[in-house]
């Protein structure tokens, strides 16, 4: 709870009080390393606060690649955002790279509590204008940096990264092959000591 209620602070002011009642519309789940909590076409009904290990993020291109375009680690939420709002089908799937331990909300809770809870209802708005920074980011990342340029960002801002991700993960997330990161990687690690 007291990470949780420091999150929600991290966007705003928000009542201990309030940061308790809207906790309790949240269930506590466990999940296997590679359980998918969200499968594409699907709706995406809950969205996921990971208390433990790591998510990822991913959806099939019109050839049929598989492109990894988000992770979330401890103290970060993840879901399908649009499926989730609209209610349509998702275009990305969601799955536990690890073990896993995270508190779920409900479509309908999450909706419930904006309603009732105005500093609930700021906290979200401030997230989802986060989220679309990152997202922005992350486009501009992909359309301007190279794949080098693109890993070191991910060694300077995300080196958990590397810790807890398969290398394919990672090549997946910056556009390139797995091998091609091989060599990224080594040149930049060798750079590094140098």
């Amino acid at each position: 709870m007291k990470n949780f209620h420091q999150l929600l602070s991290s966007y705003g002011t928000i009542s201990e009080e309030d940061a308790l009642n809207f906790y309790s519309y949240f269930k506590h789940k466990q999940f296997k390393k590679n359980t998918i909590l969200l499968e594409k076409e699907s709706v995406s009904f809950e969205a996921f606060f990971v208390l433990k290990g790591a998510l990822r993020q991913y959806f099939y291109t019109e050839k049929g690649t598989e492109r990894t375009c988000n992770f979330s680690f401890e103290n970060e939420f993840s879901t399908d955002l649009e499926s989730f709002s609209k209610k349509c089908k998702s275009s990305t799937s969601i799955i536990c790279l690890e073990e896993t331990e995270c508190m779920v909300i409900s479509c309908d809770d999450l909706m419930l509590c904006l309603q009732k809870f105005p500093a609930i209802a700021t906290y979200f708005n401030n997230l989802v204008e986060t989220i679309t920074l990152q997202n922005i980011k992350k486009i501009q990342s992909l359309l301007s940096k190279t794949p080098e340029e693109q890993f070191e960002e991910i060694l300077e801002k995300m080196p958990k990264l590397l810790q807890r991700v398969p290398q394919r993960y990672i090549a997946q997330y910056i556009g390139v092959e797995p091998e091609s990161l091989s060599r990224i990687r080594k040149r930049s690690l060798n750079t590094l000591k140098s």
